[in-house]
């Protein structure tokens, strides 16, 4: 029933946090939302009618002079310029752009090419990211985001030369991609690109403080710690990439600080993963394997801390090689150990699926081909939040399954203690009648024996005499009786010390005889039946013991001047074991659920005996199961499998 609930709520709540994340990142800019201006030799020209109506991209060739960093002045009387776009072979360049636009003023905006930059509008240096150089030694490198106001000069252009240099990265700089448009579109263009990537780092933030809170309060459960690990490395990813987010909250962060932590948390993300995995689908990957795809994704990492970035960039596609490694392989292994998996593996194996649509879905996307064409945009830093989100699910199956441990664990030591009080006050009260019993006939011993002295030493030994040994006898008798069952009691408690062969009749005999003064206190007849030549069962004498103390006493405590009955049977491969009174018997409604936790069947008790009895006879590969008829009485039974292949004792 339980299972059945979680997955109506996964039913329920994962299609939801799809739609709320296709709401936020569909905040975002799409294709239609932005103009796109193509450069014919490096000039754009732009009419009003694009400008009134949204921001306009620029894309296309640029005028550009290779290993040179040229001022606005030095580049005009240049004649070595070249039309087209900086390739990866080239380390430093200086680009021109010029754009003919109706006289206004606007905004222009974008982020600087990675590396180091700076920027000339109409002559004049407004921006600067990094320091440009000629060599390695002279280069800083750094990227920013810049919103710049502009206008046309008075021939009704807006020029831009940038100088950039690259000494740090594999792919070479080229002029960068901007936007230019009114003032009031390019602050909507801004704000609907950055907003989104701040409500995903808040959520990631809120999910890392939830789930470390969670495993400090429950150090049990440790996919809870890797989880929110996992959720502060996308909080930090998503804060160095995309709109930088990090890099404008900590302006004083180096650039090789931000691009080192960017190639960083993909390891970091395999490693995590891999262990969740693990952990969350016992079975499926080996023991060998979570530490082996560890120390090669810890090998990545060693380079990101500690090599330089120029060889970091040249191992960004084996990271993804590795990543997809690790997913294709679990994959395989859950294809080879399938079984139907419970409410969490499914919310993780749904929030793959959607990382792989996701997939697909930008390659195609970027390819210019849509499948939805209202979604217009690229989704795959999205649905790496719903992935996140669907783990996040999955924990809290997970949390709440250890709770209800907690929980049960708790309550199976709560009834262990009741039990083992109820027992020592069956002890207590067992030495109180056994007192009792062993005081009248040593009282009987010691008083006739008197009598007998006195009459043997007047030599008057008569019949009162013959009477009074008579009487010594039979309580010697008596108390020699009552000493054996006291021998059988300690055999009986030396066993329970682990399991062993039993000879369930003498078991069943010994304690019946230890507790019939219990039946006499409330005038019940407490009598035991059992068939000849048992076999033998195995087992812990203790805890059978315990069953059949917890089930007398049931007996007696709901039987009042009646008889209950203890009986023995050989059923062939099974011994079954019952205990029947004509005393209350239970209700039609609660006959089904007597076994259950917290059922009881009067006032008294924590309604937790006949469950024990259920999970020790059960322990033992037997069965227990209940009779009765409301006001007729109540016949409950177990069974024991016999031990083949041993003689009876």
């Amino acid at each position: 029933m339980l299972e059945k609930k979680e997955r109506w709520t996964l039913a329920a709540v994962l299609p939801l946090i799809v739609l709320v994340m296709f709401l936020v990142w569909g905040i975002k800019p799409r294709t239609d939302d932005i103009r796109t201006a193509v450069s014919a030799d490096g000039i754009w020209v732009l009419d009003d009618t694009e400008l009134m109506q949204t921001a306009v991209r620029l894309t296309g060739d640029v005028e550009y002079v290779p290993n040179a960093l040229l001022t606005p002045q030095e580049f005009e009387g240049r004649t070595d310029i070249r039309i087209g776009q900086p390739g990866n072979e080239i380390q430093y360049a200086t680009s021109r752009i010029r754009i003919r636009i109706f006289p206004g003023s606007y905004l222009i905006c974008g982020y600087s090419v990675d590396f180091a930059s700076r920027m000339y509008v109409n002559g004049k240096l407004l921006f600067e990211a990094g320091v440009p150089g000629d060599s390695r030694e002279t280069t800083v490198p750094g990227v920013k985001y810049y919103q710049l106001p502009v206008s046309p000069d008075a021939d009704g252009e807006i020029v831009i030369v940038q100088q950039a240099s690259n000494f740090t990265h594999k792919d070479g700089g080229t002029h960068g991609t901007l936007y230019i448009g009114m003032p009031e579109w390019i602050n909507r263009y801004t704000f609907r690109n950055l907003w989104p990537e701040v409500i995903l780092m808040g959520c990631y933030l809120v999910l890392f403080l939830v789930h470390f809170i969670l495993y400090l309060m429950m150090k049990g459960y440790k996919p809870n710690l890797l989880f929110a690990l996992f959720c502060l490395t996308w909080f930090l990813r998503t804060g160095v990439t995309g709109q930088r987010i990090l890099d404008s909250v900590l302006p004083g962060l180096p650039w090789t600080a931000v691009f080192r932590l960017e190639y960083l948390t993909m390891p970091l993300s395999g490693i995590l993963l891999v262990w969740l995995l693990y952990l969350l689908f016992p079975g499926v990957l080996p023991k060998w394997f979570p530490p082996a795809a560890s120390l090669a994704c810890a090998g990545f990492a060693g380079i990101d801390l500690f090599g330089s970035t120029l060889l970091i960039s040249y191992t960004a596609v084996w990271r993804i090689v590795l990543l997809a490694g690790i997913a294709l392989y679990f994959f395989i292994r859950l294809f080879l150990c399938w079984k139907k998996p419970g409410a969490a593996q499914l919310s993780v194996l749904l929030g793959f699926a959607f990382l792989l649509a996701a997939a697909l879905w930008d390659m195609l996307y970027h390819r210019d081909i849509l499948l939805l064409p209202a979604l217009r945009f690229s989704i795959s830093e999205m649905a790496m939040a719903v992935f996140v989100l669907f783990a996040m699910t999955a924990m809290f199956f997970g949390t709440m399954q250890e709770v209800r441990q907690a929980r049960e664990r708790e309550e199976s030591m709560a009834a262990e203690k009741e039990m083992l009080e109820e027992m020592n006050r069956l002890k207590n009260q067992f030495y109180t009648d056994v007192s009792h019993e062993m005081k009248t006939p040593l009282t009987v011993i010691s008083v006739n024996a008197q009598f007998a002295a006195q009459n043997i030493r007047a030599g008057m030994v008569d019949e009162e005499t013959v009477m009074d040994l008579t009487a010594i006898s039979a309580e010697a008798r008596r108390l020699a009786g009552m000493v054996t069952s006291l021998v059988g009691l300690g055999r009986i408690q030396g066993a329970a010390e682990g399991r062993g062969v039993l000879a369930l009749d003498s078991l069943v005999l010994e304690t019946v005889r230890i507790y019939q003064s219990m039946f006499k206190q409330k005038e019940n007849i407490l009598t035991a039946e059992v068939d000849p030549d048992l076999p033998s069962v195995e087992g812990d004498a203790g805890q059978l013991v315990q069953v059949l103390i917890n089930l007398l006493s049931n007996a007696n405590k709901h039987t009042g001047k009646g008889r209950v009955s203890v009986r023995v049977e050989n059923l062939g491969k099974q011994l079954r074991v019952s205990v029947a009174d004509n005393g209350d018997g239970i209700s039609p409604e609660l006959l089904p659920h007597v076994f259950e936790r917290f059922r009881r069947g009067g006032e008294g008790g924590a309604g937790l005996g006949l469950t024990i009895c259920r999970t020790i006879i059960e322990e033992h590969g037997g069965m227990i199961g209940a009779e009765s008829a409301e006001g007729e009485g109540t016949r409950i039974w177990f069974t024991l499998p016999v031990k083949e292949d041993v003689e009876h004792e």
